[in-house]
């Protein structure tokens, strides 16, 4: 259902991923498969051994970074092909989801619920979650949450 890897993220990976996170917050940016970045391929090798598959090759990642000071916190939902479901009603689940936790500094709130499990998030942070799997985000009450999340795809986006 998920998987915690604690200290997967080293200060330089951190920084870097701080750096492109501008690049889609809170708006989903899509990389193919060809244009992969190391962070993109540290996950995905990590999300191979989580689906027990390790000659997993996505299509695409699709990516977007929340920052609690500047974008609303998910509530409960599954990650899906958005584009699709609004068209055509119909649910597209992406291969694997990955939450990357770049800076939780002094957090009050903002954990990660999924089922009943309650996941603190810490900087270097990073969670698998299967297909299909409801969580969500508790609103932030305090301090800093950063993170960048992706979205492994093996199967195209719908396009309208």
């Amino acid at each position: 259902m998920y998987r915690v890897v604690e200290n997967f993220l080293d200060p330089v990976e951190i920084q870097a991923l701080k750096e492109a996170s501008t690049k889609c917050l809170n708006t989903a940016k899509t990389t193919y498969r060809d244009r992969f970045t190391e962070p993109h391929l540290k996950s995905l090798g990590a999300a191979a051994d989580f689906l027990g598959d390790p000659e997993f090759e996505p299509l695409l990642v699709e990516e977007w970074s929340f920052h609690n000071a500047y974008t609303t916190l998910p509530l409960l939902h599954q990650d899906r092909d958005e584009d699709l479901f609004e068209a055509t009603g119909r649910l597209s689940f992406p291969a694997c989801s990955c939450v990357l936790y770049l800076n939780i500094k002094d957090l009050e709130g903002g954990r990660l619920a999924i089922g009943e499990d309650i996941i603190v998030p810490q900087s270097g942070m990073l969670v698998l979650i299967a297909p299909e799997v409801w969580h969500e985000v508790e609103e932030c009450y305090s301090g800093t949450r950063h993170s960048m999340n992706y979205n492994f795809w093996d199967v195209p986006l719908f396009s309208s």
